[in-house]
């Protein structure tokens, strides 16, 4: 199942995975393998083509990157976990946690 975004919306999400690839040190080559994407779409991806994205290549840059919250040790338990992530709950993962908003305080600093 593939989902069709926007132009915008397929860089964005390139950009947050290219984001988390560098985050975890890891190149296309090594992100193909563990995915088996392709790693020419990988790369035309993150370079800015409108490369559309498979819920299931999401799926597995969850796991690869490591983002899914602790689930029971089961096998069967993990699948069905991974499974039942839609596209939207994957890039939820993906994309990087916004920053602290400007101008927040430390919370022992006072206005004196």
């Amino acid at each position: 199942m593939i989902k069709q975004p926007s132009h915008d919306d397929t860089r964005n999400d390139w950009q947050a995975i290219c984001w988390r690839m560098n985050e975890r040190k890891i190149t296309p080559w090594e992100l193909a393998r563990q995915t088996e994407y392709p790693q020419y779409l990988i790369e035309d991806g993150i370079s800015g083509e409108p490369i559309p994205i498979e819920v299931d290549f999401l799926r597995k840059c969850v796991v690869v990157f490591r983002l899914l919250p602790l689930v029971s040790g089961k096998a069967k338990t993990f699948e069905k976990t991974i499974n039942s992530l839609s596209y939207d709950d994957c890039m939820g993962f993906i994309k990087p946690t916004p920053a602290m908003p400007p101008q927040q305080g430390n919370f022992w600093e006072h206005n004196d």
